[in-house]
């Protein structure tokens, strides 16, 4: 009795699987639990315990933590843009603080503001949104 060759799958085949896949992934999205109901309906009392973003900034003994963006120190305010907007947004979230929704996207706006004057109260530096020589040394922690 001769022996059937088997045939290789065709495209009808792997179109069948690939949905398959797609379904099954689809249906673990819904039925497995994202979180817990605490959890969605806590309110946190620091802002900082929200952020999902890291970031990694390496302390240098002669500089203090730079995140890779900009090493000038320079003034910034709102309306900024750049590298040196990068590294304070990167520091920002090195250090706990949120800067929005778009993360490090170097514009200095309002929710980097924000996050500027949250540090500056809560280190007790001049509450100004502006980020001059006190708040990058604090942001450096030299």
């Amino acid at each position: 009795m001769a022996r059937a060759i088997p045939r290789s799958k065709g495209p009808r085949m792997r179109q069948r699987t690939r949905i398959s896949l797609l379904a099954a992934a689809a249906l673990a999205a819904t039925l497995l639990p994202i979180g817990s109901a605490a959890a969605v309906q806590a309110k946190p009392t620091d802002v900082r315990a929200t952020i999902a973003v890291t970031v990694n900034c390496p302390r240098y003994e002669f500089f203090g933590y730079y995140c890779g963006y900009d090493t000038s120190n320079a003034y910034t305010s709102r309306g900024d843009s750049g590298a040196k907007v990068k590294e304070l947004q990167a520091l920002l979230i090195f250090w706990g603080y949120s800067v929005g929704s778009t993360g490090i996207d170097g514009s200095f706006g309002a929710a980097t503001e924000a996050a500027v004057k949250r540090l500056q109260s809560n280190d007790g530096l001049k509450v100004d949104g502006i980020v001059g020589a006190a708040t990058w040394k604090d942001l450096r922690v030299m």
